[in-house]
């Protein structure tokens, strides 16, 4: 009866982590949609979150020229070929760019 339990909340934990990285992904690909070039850096962060990875420009793509920051989002339902949302901001905190970026293997 004990291995049935602990089979079945294992089970339902691997559930919970699928329907909840789903959920993320179709979120972050509906709000992306809606950041547009000059958006802050705060409104960016209001309507998509956190970013999963936040640094210096180019390190996922070839970034524009202007780019002195670099905001990764990943989307984290496709494990075996990593997909992100890059944004690229300028030195006064707007958007110049955004580009959807898949990985190879």
């Amino acid at each position: 009866m004990v291995t049935r339990l602990v089979f079945l909340s294992i089970a339902v934990g691997i559930g919970a982590m699928f329907m909840w990285a789903y959920h993320h992904d179709a979120q972050l690909e509906n709000r992306v949609s809606l950041v547009t070039i000059g958006d802050p850096n705060e409104a960016v962060r209001d309507l998509l979150g956190e970013p999963t990875s936040e640094g210096s420009c180019g390190r996922v793509s070839p970034s524009p020229s202007a780019c002195t920051d670099e905001y990764l989002y990943r989307y984290y339902f496709n494990l075996f070929q990593p997909q992100y949302e890059v944004l690229w901001f300028n030195a006064k905190g707007k958007v110049i760019g955004e580009q959807h970026v898949r990985r190879p293997f």
